[in-house]
């Protein structure tokens, strides 16, 4: 990649930097493979000289490819800059940030955060894709600056693999002191509007269009669990329209990647197909994982995970216990262990398309057990497998399936954490010049390239899903009603619910649950109480009371301290501060997991 930028100062990236004069750089973030051999990449330019000069338009977010395999661009470097130098009137209203770069398969197109970067008739890697050839067109899907994008409402915009259709999250601010902070996923068509007549901007643009909420208008968002129309005073299972957060999509795109809890305070990675319906499990770990991405056959899944450190052991490790109490979201809350401060915790793992059973949980592929391990660096923390080194979203396999990109983060001087062992204090990066973010490359040396498989067209609309038309304000997704509920174990037992709405009915306030003898599996058996409740603001602290016991096949107990539970704050996600009052401990076949340190 570019050097090192010395400072952010203007002209700091001097000719002795860079003798090349192709700019310098502050950090890099992951995007897709363009081809096989060519890796997109969001380039954070700093230090570039003031114009006039030639240099000055390495500055900024810009969006670049890399050669790999030592293979080179005219001129020499491994690294080209594509939207360096575009007049301004060729981005006219797009957005400055490009981030997560995704292709069309023409490989003229590259949807690159919420913009399509466009050639015309040339590829993007064709000598004649000059600055002046390219266009930067904005994506909208509304008629405001919120649902445009301008505020942060239209996040994690994914190309499907037909491309034509797209799927993104909206984001749901809370409404009112009862509320909780959201998001939801919808679907829909790229539409090129050369000339608008509505909307902002009046340039031409990408408005999204026959746009479906991907999820049902009539049922619980993100959850399994319905009340019986049969017997309404009965819990019953529906895997089916449960999506959660979007993610991406499958490589054959029928299906819509989200996170979804199949067992109690246990996120996994689900996918849903958009005609179906159904909802199938991909993962299962106890970990916590969250960016994911599918290998162009499907069979493969590259997920960021903390498995590694059982992590979520003390909250998701006892089997056998239903998401009940997920009905209130506690998604955030259970998400703040993840990281220590701006330190991510990630690392990637290579998962099959049959999921984690027994003997098998899939592979974390930077462990330098095979192969080289290498980075630029040279010295303390520079292998791939260094565990300073956090892995971001997102990650990418290339059309062949034989090598994936993704890329890390250092941490700050003060993020090492004692939370997990580490130095309080950590060292400087030793990747050159001191960057503290990094593009890798693994390569699966035993696999035979492949030739990505044709995508079938998708439908425009989506049957089970909600339509949208732009302006709707954000809907009021319906929870299960406050009352006193059964859920049978799938093979013996029952739970015994009782559910409390909040003061405007908006949303629940409290969930407690009581086991006897229930058995999903029939061979681990749960017995005891546990609950949670919502203190009743926006992003308010969620407080859990567990006192369960396990039989069976595995043996154990979750346990929180008493009498007041254990209580975190959702908003640890955004402040990346993780400061729980009270413990929460799971005791398994005679292992204790418990709650991460306070950071």
């Amino acid at each position: 990649m570019p050097p090192t930028a010395p400072s952010a100062d203007e002209g700091s990236c001097t000719p002795a930097v860079n003798p090349r004069g192709t700019g310098c750089i502050a950090s890099v973030s992951a995007g897709n493979f363009l081809d096989n051999d060519t890796v997109l990449a969001t380039f954070t330019y700093a230090g570039a000289p003031a114009a006039p000069a030639p240099a000055s338009i390495y500055t900024g977010s810009q969006l670049a490819m890399i050669k790999t395999g030592g293979v080179t661009f005219p001129g020499g470097d491994a690294w080209k800059c594509i939207t360096c130098g575009i007049p301004a009137e060729n981005r006219a209203g797009a957005s400055s940030q490009f981030d997560w770069a995704q292709p069309f398969r023409n490989g003229s197109r590259i949807l690159a955060g919420n913009n399509i970067v466009d050639c015309g008739q040339h590829r993007i890697l064709d000598p004649g894709c000059t600055p002046e050839a390219l266009h930067v067109y904005p994506v909208r899907w509304g008629t405001t600056a919120d649902e445009s994008g301008g505020s942060g409402m239209m996040i994690g915009l994914k190309l499907n693999p037909d491309n034509v259709h797209v799927g993104w999250n909206r984001v749901i601010f809370p409404a009112t002191a009862d509320d909780m902070f959201g998001e939801l996923a919808y679907y829909g068509t790229l539409t090129f509007n050369p000339n608008p007549s509505t909307g902002e901007p009046r340039t031409p643009r990408y408005d999204i269009t026959n746009i479906t909420g991907l999820y049902s208008s009539d049922e619980p968002f993100g959850t399994f669990l319905r009340v019986d129309p049969a017997n309404p005073a009965q819990l019953v299972r529906k895997q089916a329209h449960t999506l959660g957060e979007f993610k991406g999509w499958t490589g054959d795109g029928q299906s819509a990647l989200g996170i979804a809890n199949f067992q109690s305070a246990n996120l996994d990675h689900v996918a849903t197909n958009l005609t179906t319906g159904e909802t199938r499990r991909i993962d299962g770990d106890p970990g916590y994982s969250d960016p994911i991405s599918s290998s162009a056959d499907g069979k493969w899944s590259l997920e960021m995970d903390v498995r590694y450190q059982d992590r979520f052991y003390f909250l998701t490790g006892l089997p056998g216990v239903p998401p009940i109490t997920d009905l209130l979201p506690t998604g955030a809350a259970i998400s703040a262990g993840y990281n220590i401060h701006d330190r991510r915790l990630f690392q990637p793992f290579l998962i099959d398309q049959y999921g984690p059973r027994d003997g098998y949980n899939g592979q974390q592929i930077n462990t330098c057990r095979t192969g080289s391990c290498s980075t630029l660096a040279a010295g303390p923390g520079s292998g791939a497998d260094d565990p300073l080194w956090g892995s971001r979203a997102d990650s990418a396999f290339s059309p062949d399936g034989t090598k994936i990109t993704y890329w890390q983060a250092y941490p700050s001087a003060e993020n090492c954490g004692p939370a997990v062992g580490d130095p309080a204090t950590c060292p400087p990066s030793s990747e050159p010049g001191g960057r503290t973010s990094r593009l890798m490359l693994a390569e699966l040396t035993s696999r035979t390239p492949q030739k990505p498989p044709a995508v079938s067209p998708l439908p425009d609309t989506i049957p089970w899903g909600t339509p949208y038309q732009a302006g709707d304000p954000a809907p009021a997704l319906p929870h299960i009603p406050a009352g006193d509920y059964t859920l049978k174990g799938k093979a013996s037992g029952r739970a015994a619910v009782k559910i409390a709405e909040n003061a405007t009915k908006t949303g629940l306030a409290s969930i407690s649950v009581t086991y006897t003898d229930f058995s999903d599996d029939g061979v681990n058996t749960v017995n005891g109480t546990e609950s949670v409740q919502n203190a009743g603001t926006g992003g308010s602290d969620i407080t859990f009371h567990a006192n369960l016991t396990l039989t069976g096949q595995h043996t154990g107990t979750k346990r929180t301290s008493e009498p007041g539970g254990y209580t975190v704050s959702p908003r640890s996600v955004i402040t990346n501060i993780y400061k729980p009052t009270g413990t929460m401990t799971t005791v398994l076949d005679g292992r204790a997991y418990h709650q991460p340190k306070p950071y």
